[in-house]
């Protein structure tokens, strides 16, 4: 007897054999696969799975909830990049109407007062003098002097 299986994507075929193997594959194989893309290789496995040899139902549990924890701390984790982002906008207008002297290469000092900030690529930067700086380049804050 002959069992025709068609061709699965080559991204889900690793993650298919370590799912079906019980070995749970590394995080990023599981990670790297999508929900359809899981119920496919499931419905996959189940109609081509031998009638004397069923698959064990404590491992397609298994899979399953590898699969969901997985996917929840996907989710968690841009949640927190996300947050962290907020809290370095945050920090970054509590120095907004601040002078801070920052040292854009070693030994070079200067000074400016924020009127701004911005992330870019994941990076703060202070709008000082019209110019994005980097908030690690920063070395001192104080208090903008006051104008008559």
């Amino acid at each position: 007897m002959t069992l025709s299986v068609n061709p699965v994507a080559q991204s889900t075929q690793t993650a298919s054999t370590s799912l079906a193997s019980g070995s749970g594959g590394t995080a990023s194989q599981i990670a790297n696969i999508s929900s359809s893309e899981f119920l496919n290789l499931l419905v996959t496995e189940l109609t081509n799975q031998n009638p004397l040899s069923p698959m064990n139902p404590s491992q397609m549990v298994s899979q399953t909830s590898q699969l969901s924890t997985v996917q929840i701390l996907n989710n968690l984790s841009t949640e927190i990049q996300g947050l962290q982002s907020q809290d370095a906008v945050l920090q970054g207008a509590g120095m907004i109407g601040q002078t801070v002297t920052y040292s854009p290469s070693q030994g070079t000092y200067l000074s400016g007062t924020v009127s701004g900030v911005a992330i870019q690529n994941g990076v703060l930067n202070l709008n000082i003098g019209g110019s994005l700086v980097p908030a690690s380049q920063v070395v001192a804050v104080g208090m903008a002097p006051a104008t008559a």
